[in-house]
C-alpha cells in the first residue's frame, strides 16, 4: 500500500535537493571506480587500457589536400585527435596504471570532435559514424526552441571553471530547465549532446574491436556493459551536465536507434530518475549492475524511499511580496511511479511550457513558466487538513506553519523530521542488499564480443493520466482530505 505524500517547505526543500545530488555524486564516483580500476588495485580495467590504446592509434588527417574548407576541417580534426592522445597519456601509464580518471571524459569529447570534422578519413565508415552521431539526437529536444541556452555574460571575467553548467545559462523557454526546477537537484546546461557523441565514439570503438556489426547494436552493447556510464559520470562529477540532461539525451527516441525495438527506438528504454538500472537497460553485467544496485540503495536511504517534486521554487516566488518560501512534495516509491519516468514526461513538459508562455490574448510572456502550471495537472485533487491544492500553493511560510500544526505527520519544515518515519525501512533494505556492497567480478572487455543483456521488464511508455474525477473512483474521500492521497494515482 502506498504511503501518503509529504509536504515540505522552506529550507527542507533545498536540503532534499542536496540529498538527491549527494546520492547521484556518490553513485557516479562508484561508476568510475568500478569501470576503470581492477578491483583492489590502481591498474586499469581491460576497457580502460584498450580504449586508451585505441585512441593513441587514431590517424591524423592530411591537411594539405582538398579545398580550403577540407583543409580547415582536417586541421580541426588533427587538433582534436592530438588533444585526445595527450589526454590518453594523462589517463593511463604505459604499464597500465590509472592516473587522471577524468582524462577519459576529455578523450571521448575530443574523439567526438575528431569524427565531427571528418577524422579517420573520408570513407564510407567514417561518414556512417557521423550520420549515426547526428541521428542520436532527438529532433524535438535538440531543437533550439526547446534546447535554449546562452553563454554567461563576461564569463571569462568570472574565472569560474570552464565547465558547461558554469559557462552557460538556460533561457526561460528551455524545457529541460523547466523539468530540472520541478525534479531537482539543480539547473544544468540543457540536454547533453556530449552524452550522445560519447555513445557514438564507444559504438565505433566496439565495432572496430569486433570487426563487424551495426552501430546501433554496439551502442546497446556499450550501454549494457556500463561503458557509456563513464562519460556520464565524468560530466556529472565535473559539472559539465546534470544527470537528468544525460539521461534524457539517451532515453528520447532517435533516428539512429529507430530499428532497436527492445528500447522503443531510443538508446535507453526507460529513464527513471530513481532507478539507476534504467541507465543500463536492466543489464545484469557486472560490475555495473552491482554499482547501480548500490546506487539505488543509496537513493532509498538518503531520501527514505521518497521522490522529490517541487511545486513552487525560488524562481516562482521571485519578487512576489507574499509567497516567501519554496514548497515540495515527497512521493512514495518513485522508482515505480511513472511521474519519475522522465522520458515519458518530456513532451508533456514541452507542451505545458509552450502553453503557459503565451497569454490568452496570444502574446508571448517573457518569463519562466510556473511549476504549479505543471504540478496542478498531477496534484489538482491534493487535499490535507481540509486545505485543497489551490489553497496550499498560495500559502506563505506563516500559513504553512499553521498547516503543519494541524497536520504534523504530513507537513514539515525540516527534512530529517519528514523522513524519520520511513528511515527504519531504508535501514532494513540496506541489510537486504548488503551482499551487493562487495565488488563484483571483472567485466567483460568491450574489445571482445559481448553477450547482449536481456532488458528487465519495464513500465510501458506514456504519460500519467490526469487526476480527474474518474480516476479517483474507489478512493475514500475522507482519506483524500486527510492526506495527499493523490500520489496513489501514479502507482503501477
Amino acid at each position: 500500500m502506498a504511503k501518503d505524500p509529504i509536504i515540505i517547505y522552506g529550507r527542507a526543500v533545498q536540503d532534499a535537493r542536496n540529498r538527491l545530488r549527494s546520492a547521484q555524486i556518490s553513485t557516479m564516483t562508484d561508476v568510475l571506480v568500478a569501470e576503470l580500476f581492477k578491483p583492489g588495485t590502481g591498474d586499469g580495467t581491460a576497457f580502460a587500457t584498450v580504449f586508451a590504446g585505441w585512441v593513441k592509434k587514431l590517424p591524423a588527417m592530411d591537411d594539405t589536400v582538398g579545398s580550403s574548407l577540407d583543409k580547415r576541417a582536417a586541421k580541426a580534426a588533427n587538433r582534436a585527435v592530438s588533444a585526445a592522445q595527450v589526454r590518453a597519456d594523462d589517463f593511463v601509464t604505459p604499464n597500465g596504471a590509472i592516473q587522471d580518471i577524468y582524462a577519459i571524459g576529455d578523450m571521448l569529447r575530443y574523439v567526438g570532435e575528431y569524427f565531427e570534422f571528418g577524422g579517420g578519413g573520408q570513407d564510407a565508415t567514417v561518414n556512417a559514424v557521423n550520420q549515426f552521431r547526428d541521428g542520436l539526437r532527438n529532433q524535438l529536444a535538440f531543437n533550439k526552441a526547446n534546447r535554449a541556452r546562452r553563454p554567461v555574460t563576461d564569463y571569462d571575467l568570472t574565472e569560474w571553471p570552464d565547465l558547461g553548467i558554469f559557462k552557460n545559462e538556460l533561457l526561460d523557454r528551455s524545457v529541460v530547465k523547466y523539468m530540472e526546477r520541478f525534479y531537482g537537484p539543480y539547473i544544468g546546461a540543457d540536454i547533453s549532446g556530449t552524452t550522445t557523441d560519447a555513445l557514438d565514439v564507444l559504438a565505433y570503438f566496439i565495432a572496430g574491436a569486433n570487426g563487424t556489426g551495426l552501430l546501433d547494436v554496439y551502442a546497446g552493447t556499450a550501454i549494457g556493459l556500463g561503458e557509456e556510464m563513464v562519460p556520464i559520470a565524468t560530466m556529472v562529477l565535473q559539472y559539465h551536465h546534470s544527470l537528468m540532461e544525460c539521461g534524457l539525451a539517451l532515453s528520447l527516441s532517435s533516428k539512429s536507434m529507430e530499428n532497436i525495438a527492445s528500447t522503443n527506438g531510443a538508446a535507453l528504454k526507460r529513464f527513471n530518475f530513481y532507478d539507476y538500472a534504467t541507465f543500463i537497460n536492466g543489464s545484469a553485467q557486472d560490475p555495473i549492475a552491482g554499482v547501480m544496485t548500490r546506487g539505488n540503495q543509496t537513493l532509498t536511504r538518503d531520501l527514505a524511499g521518497r521522490g522529490l517534486v517541487i511545486i513552487r521554487d525560488a524562481i516562482d516566488i521571485n519578487d512576489n511580496p507574499y509567497a516567501d518560501t519554496e514548497i515540495a512534495l515527497l512521493l512514495d516509491d518513485p522508482s515505480n511511479n511513472r511521474l519519475f519516468d522522465l522520458n515519458s514526461q518530456y513532451t508533456p513538459f514541452a507542451e505545458k511550457r509552450r502553453e503557459v508562455m503565451m497569454t490568452e490574448d496570444g502574446y508571448y510572456q517573457n518569463c519562466n513558466p510556473s511549476l504549479t502550471a505543471y504540478a496542478s495537472r498531477q496534484f489538482g485533487n491534493l487535499a490535507v487538513a481540509s486545505k485543497s491544492y489551490d489553497d496550499i500553493i498560495r500559502m506563505n511560510s506563516i500559513d504553512l506553519a499553521a498547516l503543519q500544526a494541524t497536520a504534523p505527520a504530513l507537513v514539515f519544515d525540516n527534512l530529517d523530521a519528514a523522513l524519520k518515519a520511513d528511515r527504519p525501512g531504508a535501514a532494513l533494505y540496506a541489510q537486504q542488499v548488503a551482499a551487493a556492497l562487495k565488488l563484483p567480478p571483472q567485466p567483460q572487455s568491450s574489445a571482445q564480443p559481448a553477450v547482449q543483456p536481456q532488458p528487465a521488464p519495464q513500465l510501458a511508455p506514456g504519460d500519467e493520466p490526469d487526476a480527474d474525477e474518474a480516476s479517483l473512483r474507489g478512493i475514500d474521500p475522507n482519506r483524500l482530505r486527510k492526506a495527499l492521497a493523490i500520489a496513489s494515482l501514479f502507482d503501477n
